[in-house]
């Protein structure tokens, strides 16, 4: 008759002292996994709160001096703030002090930089902007299901329109080009990368909830979280940051084109180069996905997750205690922009 051992952690039997290792070393492991996620959830967390208060602090300066009526009057004087101060010092900086503090945590490059070629990352860019405007109609469908049933309005903040050809320049770059770069930076290298080694799975998962929080309301946190989710996966399986760069820049430049258009030609042109590009993506999107299917490109096996937690576990790990705060903040300045009745 074989002989059992109690294991008093687990609260369970086993045959042999073997076994009784493999569950203690097990469990140790686990405590060390979930010591170290949770600090570098803080790292991320404190990077949150950085964004929060340099933003909040800028704002102050901007209402307290006769700076705001230029920032609310003047286009130029608004895209040139907020290439400044809102997409460099407040997202890429803090990201980027999280991850210079915790370069020796990565188990992947702070950037991913592998080759890609041409033709490869065109289709993934097409299949992430056809992925974009898909997001884009579930959002709008979400709105009318909200308003038309429960009397809910989502509100979100809105950029001045380009009045003259030089603010058109810098809608271009402060809309389409340097957002992209710096989010992308702060969003799928910084963090992305630094969680990976917890499973890609949960990694893209966790950042994408965080990429949609940071826009602070409702409309944007739906479509960045789901546009986050594909950017995640683009980048893990190209292990390239560029095609998501690109389809961040693709995809904020929509909204250039329809703007410089508006100020070039008028609004019905302005409409026309929004259906246009819609209908492009979308034909582009659809040949790109059966392309990347048919290479076996679209399938989620990543690399091996090394780690002993289980999806919740991480969750739990990554939330709690490091981002409670820095969530609560944001869930509550998204919670402004709902308005009922």
């Amino acid at each position: 008759m074989p002989q059992y051992y109690y294991d008093p952690y687990g609260g369970r039997n086993f045959e042999n002292d073997e076994q009784m290792r493999q569950m203690y070393y097990r469990q140790q492991q686990e405590k060390a996994e979930k010591k170290e996620l949770r600090k570098l959830s803080t790292w991320l967390g404190i990077a949150i709160i950085l964004y929060l208060v340099i933003q909040t602090v800028v704002s102050l300066v901007l209402t307290s001096t006769n700076l705001y009526d230029t920032y609310c009057n003047s286009a130029i004087f608004q895209y040139a703030f907020n290439i400044i101060f809102v997409s460099v010092l407040s997202v890429a900086v803090p990201f980027g002090i999280a991850a210079l503090v915790n370069k020796k945590k990565y188990t992947h490059p702070i950037i991913p930089s592998k080759p890609i070629k041409a033709s490869h990352c065109f289709a993934w860019v097409c299949f992430g902007m056809g992925c974009c405007i898909i997001a884009n109609y579930v959002v709008s469908f979400i709105q009318v299901i909200l308003s038309s049933l429960f009397n809910v309005t989502l509100s979100q903040s809105e950029s001045l329109a380009p009045d003259s050809i030089f603010a058109c320049i810098l809608d271009v770059i402060g809309i389409a080009i340097i957002p992209a770069l710096c989010e992308e930076f702060a969003m799928r290298c910084c963090s992305l990368q630094l969680l990976r080694k917890y499973g890609t799975g949960f990694a893209v998962f966790a950042v994408s909830v965080v990429f949609g929080l940071l826009h602070g309301n409702v409309i944007q946190f739906l479509f960045a979280f789901l546009i986050g989710m594909v950017l995640g996966f683009i980048t893990v399986k190209t292990e390239s940051i560029v095609p998501a760069i690109l389809i961040h820049m693709f995809n904020n430049g929509m909204s250039v084109v329809s703007d410089v258009t508006t100020y070039a030609l008028g609004e019905d042109a302005a409409s026309n180069s929004t259906v246009i590009m819609f209908l492009f993506w979308i034909i582009a999107g659809i040949i790109a996905g059966i392309y990347l299917f048919f290479k076996k490109q679209l399938s989620f096996k990543f690399d091996k997750n090394t780690s002993v937690l289980s999806f919740w576990q991480k969750l739990a790990s990554f939330l709690f205690p490091g981002m409670i705060i820095p969530f609560l903040v944001l869930i509550s300045l998204t919670a402004t922009t709902v308005s009922i009745g």
